[in-house]
């Protein structure tokens, strides 16, 4: 284990005997070095992207895509995000989008947290509807240089070239 989403997750393997470095950081945060996009104009105040166990819903934006640019050019036309998907925060924040949790999904909130506690988040607000997130001022976006530092630095290079040679 080289690195792990959060604090809650690297608790979880401690209590069960594994080796884990405090190396945090979703994989999702290193986008922004694999897709550069053209300056995008903001043309939306506000975008919803939908949890991928929800049925999208009309003028919802799903994190289910093999159209990743497409994804992302969208995302990054919204002045907001607001996302019952952990991978949606995650991407807009890492792209500079302020964004707001939509918690109206019945789904276990470990991931989110953890996301957040990573950051060191602690407080955070959490919607349970479009309207309530368009209230809400999104938590202050983390500035997440250093963590995609020590995710890289992290990656067992050695070991994929062993396996992949």
């Amino acid at each position: 284990i080289c690195s792990v989403r959060g604090p809650l997750t690297r608790e979880v393997l401690l209590k069960n005997g594994y080796n884990c470095p405090k190396i945090y950081g979703d994989p999702a945060i290193l986008m922004p070095m694999i897709y550069k996009p053209q300056r995008i104009e903001k043309k939306k105040n506000y975008i919803v992207i939908s949890h991928h166990s929800v049925q999208k819903e009309k003028g919802t934006l799903s994190p289910v895509t093999t159209d990743y640019k497409s994804f992302i050019n969208k995302i990054l036309e919204a002045e907001l995000v607001i996302s019952s998907s952990l991978h949606g925060i995650i991407l807009a924040e890492a792209y500079g989008v302020p964004a707001v949790m939509l918690g109206n999904v019945p789904i276990n909130r470990f991931k989110y947290y953890d996301w957040y506690y990573s950051t060191e988040r602690y407080d955070f607000p959490v919607a349970l509807s479009v309207n309530e997130a368009l209230c809400t001022k999104p938590a202050s976006l983390p500035d997440l240089s250093d963590m995609t530092k020590q995710v890289i630095k992290a990656f067992p290079e050695k070991l994929w070239r062993k396996q992949n040679i």
